[in-house]
């Protein structure tokens, strides 16, 4: 499988909410300082899966 993020193939990553991300990027995410330039960058992929998350769950079971 490859990393949603980086697009490197990963042999020990994880899935987090329908993406698979590898372990660096996953350390990396979880370790960048707020102040830091990635962290932009890392909010706004954190907002896209969630959002394709959310959407893909209501499409599946949706409220009647």
């Amino acid at each position: 499988m490859y990393c949603t993020l980086c697009n490197e193939k990963d042999e020990g990553g994880i899935d987090l909410l329908g993406i698979r991300m590898c372990q660096a990027c996953f350390t990396d995410l979880s370790t960048t300082p707020v102040f830091a330039e990635k962290y932009d960058y890392y909010r706004e992929v954190i907002k896209v899966v969630l959002k394709n998350y959310i959407y893909e769950r209501a499409i599946s079971n949706p409220v009647e």
